[in-house]
């Protein structure tokens, strides 16, 4: 028996496929590595502070966000296929792992590493089973309006949690508003050197990023702040600096795994897994869009994926993709994820030999660095735009703001999905029933209710739902046609349009049928036009045909039901005659 072997050509595709990098690397070019080599040291300047600020952000030393920044960009670039981007430590995450381990800090550090580090091989291994069901679609579970929303809570959240250290005063725990409250009766004890210092810092990366963004603003400033703290006496007038940063690489440690550990960070593994994935793609697909090239949703699974196991294996903790890095890669014009390889090699040597020349950095350059960082998750022209489209999108939006700030971010975050999920819910069980009527002296027909002007035909009722028609809105819709035909005692015709339900399900067909039955006992008679071969093949396949008496077909359109209806029943002609101009659609 002879075997089907494949072809090289084959194997090679399924092999880019998996493993983009080798697809692109064999046509990699000097060229290519000038453009990264420049932007991923410019990276590097910008990262390092970043990293080790989102590491304290997430409630770990600030090493571990180094080592996160070494090893999520190596496997990045071998799966991945968003050119510019830049995997790693990220506010949104970090503040989520702060947020659920949060109650462990003071008590077992070990533990917290442990359980970040296994959170975040939670979150991989959540990638990797969506990757294999092939369920890149669920990319859109949380929409613009809720991420918004989520990201302007998030946001606020976080600064809040800063403001102690640029004003140097101890933080506690507890709710935002709680820690909000504690902070402002406590500004008469603010330290005013720390205040300089971090309000001065802030100014100057404002400054920077409005002015010249490629300037590493964060470097320049980390670099004066340890001059100042160790030519000055600001150490002992209270400004509280970093401290030791052990130097070396990360080990590979695996995180112990108990069945309690697993539930109790299931539900914070899901939530940090779905919001990496819509970051990433929304960055994905913003750049994809600007530079003509494809981002792969599915295989972005399974480099999140793999970046976020391997980096839990080497001491790390949730990563994504950053906003603020992979437009500084943008904006120097990386060409390829080698300049992510770039800045985590350039970074692995600031781990190993330089971590001491950070021992003074003060706490407040980190919070000024962070909070500088997620004041652009705060969108409030985005968000302002929302509310000049659609108020209901901007109440969900807000709703997710506020719950953030109320129950907390991961219960912000399910409360915006549920939300949404809600009014998609309502919109569908609730959807829009035209009534139609003929737009003069054209052979379109459109909705009578927003239009007067369109005329109705005698005895005829024309109805189009303008949603899926399914078990959730099928009864509303049998109800309604209902109400319409009481209204209308001379209704002899009624008329479902189709083109606007693209899907018709079992419990929808059987309303059909019942309706069909009950209007041919009033001596009314049903027609459906414009239906897609979805459609038409269900109401095949469920009897629908049968019972109207009638076959529904690809050429069965408003004009040719009323068309027979109208030699049928002798009816005043509704065709326009041939010729006649049509006007824009008016749906």
């Amino acid at each position: 028996m002879q075997i089907n072997r494949p072809s090289e050509d084959t194997l090679h595709r399924e092999l880019a496929a998996t493993l983009p990098v080798t697809g692109w690397l064999p046509a990699y070019t000097r060229k290519l590595f000038r453009a990264d080599i420049i932007a991923g040291i410019t990276l590097t300047a910008f990262a390092i502070p970043e990293l080790m600020a989102y590491a304290q952000l997430a409630g770990l030393p600030p090493e571990y966000g180094l080592y996160a920044g070494i090893v999520a960009p190596l496997v990045y670039c071998i799966f991945g296929t968003i050119r510019e981007m830049n995997i790693g430590p990220s506010s949104s995450e970090a503040i989520l792992t702060a947020a659920m381990l949060g109650t462990l800090v003071g008590v077992d550090a070990a533990r917290y590493a442990s359980l970040a580090a296994l959170t975040a091989l939670m979150a991989g291994s959540f990638a990797i089973l969506a990757r294999i069901a092939k369920l890149g679609f669920i990319v859109n579970l949380i929409s613009e309006t809720v991420l918004k929303g989520f990201l302007a809570g998030m946001g606020m959240v976080i600064i809040c949690g800063q403001l102690f250290k640029i004003f140097g005063i101890e933080s506690v725990q507890g709710a935002f508003f709680d820690q909000l409250t504690y902070l402002i009766t406590n500004l008469p004890h603010a330290n005013l050197p720390t205040v300089v210092i971090g309000v001065g810092a802030i100014a100057f990366l404002i400054c920077a990023e409005h002015r010249c963004r490629r300037l590493p603003a964060a470097l320049i400033v980390v670099i004066i702040s340890i001059l100042l703290m160790t030519y000055t006496d600001l150490a002992e007038r209270g400004v509280q600096e970093v401290g030791v940063i052990p130097a070396g690489l990360p080990g590979l440690v695996i995180p112990g795994l108990s069945f309690a550990d697993l539930q109790f960070i299931f539900p914070l593994a899901f939530a940090i897994f779905l919001l990496a994935y819509v970051e990433g793609m929304s960055i994905g697909t913003s750049l994809a869009r600007r530079y003509h090239y494809k981002v792969d949703a599915n295989q972005e699974l399974l480099a999140l994926g793999a970046t976020s196991i391997a980096t839990s294996l080497f001491q790390g903790f949730p990563v994504a993709g950053s906003f603020s890095r992979t437009a500084l890669n943008e904006i120097n014009g990386a060409a390829t994820q080698i300049t992510g390889v770039i800045a985590a090699v350039l970074t692995a040597i600031v781990a190993m030999f330089l971590t001491g020349l950070f021992t003074k950095m003060p706490e407040a350059i980190i919070g000024s660095l962070i909070l500088v960082a997620v004041l652009r998750l705060i969108d409030v022209r985005g968000l302002l735009r929302i509310a000049r489209i659609s108020r209901d999108e901007f109440a969900i939006a807000i709703a997710t703001c506020a719950g953030v700030l109320l129950f907390g971010i991961l219960s912000g975050v399910f409360l915006g999905v549920i939300l949404s999920l809600t009014d998609i819910l309502y919109r569908v069980t609730s959807p829009r029933i035209a009534v139609l009527g003929k737009v003069p002296d054209t052979r379109q027909y459109a909705d009578r209710i927003k239009h007067p002007e369109n005329e109705a035909i005698p005895g005829v009722l024309i109805v189009r739902v303008d949603a899926p028609l399914i078990f959730a809105n099928a009864e509303i819709v049998k109800e309604r046609i209902g109400e319409l035909i009481a209204e209308d005692p001379t209704v002899r015709l009624v008329l479902l349009d189709m083109s606007t339900s693209p899907i018709v399900d079992v419990s929808a067909s059987d309303m059909i049928v019942d309706l069909c039955q009950e209007l041919t006992t009033a001596g009314i008679k049903i027609r459906i036009a414009d239906a897609t071969w979805q459609v038409r093949r269900m109401l095949r396949i469920s009897g629908v045909e049968e019972t109207i008496g009638e076959e529904v077909t690809q050429t069965t359109s408003l004009e040719t039901v009323l068309s027979d209806w109208n030699c049928t029943a002798s009816v005043t002609p509704v065709c326009p005659l041939p010729g006649a101009d049509t006007l824009p659609d008016q749906k």
